[in-house]
């Protein structure tokens, strides 16, 4: 298992031996159950999403296929991970509120594609690794966040030895992406390199074609858990991010009925997170906890954090 020890923010990857958890299956089943009754919205647009969803029975949703642990395209053509279980949650909450049975059709975006296919009306909701920007409201909008994490450059232990100038860096990030930005801004002297997918960047950085690779810290981390043959990896800075980045899903613009019943479900998720007793931990644990394949623990900041992320009173 790979690990990162948050308490002491060194960004080292700790190996521990592999456990088996709860399958998936079962936990959403319990997850789904736990949900409360939500309300239903004084009324939903005829050509809004909600309305859609009780006469097809479908949400058509997207995810990353290769952002471990937050979504990845399995073998048989499915998805799993964070943020597909964040959209099942969804799925069963408007099932609730439509009153019928509703499926999730999931289907892969990519960086490029993620805004423009639900701003096209193709997709319902889109869930993975996307930070609000005032340029992509423009587009779209978002839920509240889910996750927040700090954005870091990966690189190999080996040429971390005797420290490291990440201004002279070549950097691999993914274009499109808040990324290129905040390595442009924080690292301005830095030579980037842009690729299509996360995928092709790690490819580069075994291939020794950069130095190292930009994203927030979890998903680096979950990355290099797959590389084949496994190497050790630092993230840098070890103390401190470059910038802190929150996650939300992404939304049709002016569509407040479905906006509304996606937020409910994330602020009831976030109920007891300030003392680790709420429905996001039980999601949580399950793909960054101890158990899992990458242990990256949830921070008594980001408690805080997504504790006071919902502005409705109860």
């Amino acid at each position: 298992m790979i690990g990162f020890d948050d308490r002491r923010q060194s960004g080292r990857l700790l190996c521990r031996p592999p456990l088996r958890y709860v399958g998936a299956v079962l936990a959403l089943a319990l997850l789904a159950t736990a949900l409360p009754h939500p309300t239903p919205p004084a009324h939903a647009a005829a050509d809004g999403v909600l309305a859609k969803v009780e006469a097809e029975g479908v949400i058509r949703a997207g995810t990353r296929a290769s952002a471990p642990p937050f979504a990845r395209k399995l073998e048989t053509g499915g998805f799993e991970g964070f943020s597909v279980d964040l959209l099942e949650a969804i799925r069963a909450s408007a099932e609730e509120m439509v009153g019928r049975p509703v499926t999730l059709e999931l289907q892969e975006v990519t960086p490029a594609d993620r805004l423009e296919r639900v701003a096209a009306g193709e997709l319902d909701i889109v869930c993975g690794i996307t930070t609000p920007t005032w340029d992509r409201e423009a587009l779209v909008d978002f839920s509240v966040p889910f996750f927040r994490d700090g954005t870091r450059i990966l690189i190999y232990r080996e040429k971390a030895m005797g420290g490291v100038d990440l201004g002279m860096l070549d950097i691999g990030v993914v274009e499109g992406t808040t990324t290129v930005t905040i390595v442009k801004d924080q690292l301005p002297t830095a030579n980037l390199h842009l690729f299509p997918t996360m995928k092709d960047a790690m490819t580069a950085l075994a291939a020794g074609e950069v130095s190292g690779v930009a994203n927030i810290g979890i998903t680096l981390l979950g990355l290099a858990a797959k590389q084949e043959p496994r190497r050790s990896v630092v993230l840098l800075p070890r103390t401190f991010a470059l910038a802190m980045e929150t996650l939300a899903c992404v939304l049709p613009q002016d569509d407040s009925p479905w906006r509304d019943t996606v937020n409910r479900v994330i602020i009831d998720m976030f109920a007891g997170v300030k003392d680790a007793n709420s429905r996001y931990d039980e999601v949580y644990e399950r793909w960054f906890g101890r158990d899992s394949a990458i242990f990256y623990p949830l921070d008594r900041d980001n408690r805080t954090y997504l504790s006071t992320v919902s502005i409705w009173a109860r």
